[in-house]
């Protein structure tokens, strides 16, 4: 993640950077598994979708390959497969389900410090047995090349070598330590694939689903994210809740719309809120569905956000707690 991963600042945090935030990222949907196990809910993880990027050419469209990556039998996923298999943008679907044991290592190029020369360090490569999904028959069968690169054929031919970015501080992963290894073994193996395999020889897009939440008959796809409701500035104001709001990334929004549309999948949109963005102090699970955000988004006006892009905004009243969403869902 570290070589892979550039240093664009976020100037609403000191000693920040992309990277940082996207270390951080992965607390929210850990504590969120976490959360889910006190509920009548499963989780389940999400797929990353990878496309060619378009060469401008007029009949050059979208097209997907699907990939999860996870230790469960690949048989618990086969609802979800079913209905993501319906969006007849994606062409190919495949899960890697990982195995703990019998990871093997390599030489992989780092450089230690901003600016130093590449050196080789060993890395784990993880240990896999990969599935294709049938969209016909509704079922999983054994890849026999298992070879993550079929996936990635999808992309185009990278014709220079991508970019490698310094290795960070240590202390930006210190919360993993709170964390089992099996937990941390499948974030390894998802970043091992989408990172490292991926820059070896392709270029493609890449855009994920942060989960599933599943209970009987009922499928949610999820989106996770750990914030501080945007406040106003005036200490008169700020303990007032209806003067609060949550934003929501305009690209993930439209993305999500879609997938949506697509799937059929009602999108919920899940927030660990934290006191402030320095010391993360966790405060409560907020929630709304992508529908009613829709329903009491500011569509006049959007405001920067932490990445860089447009954020539209929802009061934050119109948010429920976790709990009290999940019940209605139920329902």
């Amino acid at each position: 993640m570290c070589t892979s991963t550039t240093t664009a600042i976020d100037n609403k945090v000191s000693n920040n950077d992309y990277f940082k935030r996207r270390v951080l990222g992965f607390k929210a949907e850990i504590e969120f598994e976490l959360e889910l196990k006190k509920t009548n809910f499963r989780f389940l993880k999400g797929g990353i979708l990878l496309s060619p990027r378009l060469d401008g050419s007029k009949n050059m469209r979208n097209k997907f390959a699907y990939i999860t990556i996870d230790s469960l039998s690949q048989n618990q996923y086969s609802d979800v497969y079913k209905k993501i298999s319906n969006w007849n943008e994606i062409k190919i679907l495949y899960y890697a389900q990982l195995n703990f044991e019998n990871w093997g290592e390599e030489d992989y190029e780092v450089k230690e410090k901003k600016g130093g020369q590449p050196i080789l360090k060993k890395i784990l490569v993880p240990s896999y047995k990969l599935y294709e999904f049938d969209k016909y028959s509704n079922l999983f069968k054994e890849s026999s090349e298992n070879n993550f690169s079929n996936i990635l054929k999808i992309g185009t031919k990278r014709t220079k070598k991508s970019s490698k970015f310094h290795l960070r501080k240590r202390e930006h992963f210190d919360y993993f330590k709170n964390y089992n290894l099996e937990t941390l073994k499948n974030i390894y193996a998802e970043r091992y694939f989408l990172d490292k395999k991926k820059n070896e020889g392709v270029i493609v897009n890449t855009i994920d689903l942060d989960g599933f939440i599943t209970e009987k008959n009922q499928t949610f796809i999820i989106e996770i994210k750990e914030k501080t409701p945007i406040k106003p500035k005036a200490d008169k104001d700020i303990n007032n809740s209806q003067l609060w709001s949550y934003g929501w990334d305009t690209r993930r929004i439209l993305w999500y719309t879609e997938v949506q549309k697509q799937t059929s999948f009602e999108i919920l949109y899940i927030v660990r809120q934290i006191k402030n963005r320095e010391d993360r102090k966790f405060i409560q699970w907020d929630a709304i569905s992508l529908n009613d955000f829709l329903k009491g988004v500011s569509w006049s006006n959007s405001t920067g956000g932490g990445g860089g892009g447009d954020t539209l905004t929802v009061p934050y009243n119109h948010f429920s707690h976790l709990d009290n969403l999940l019940l209605k869902k139920k329902k």
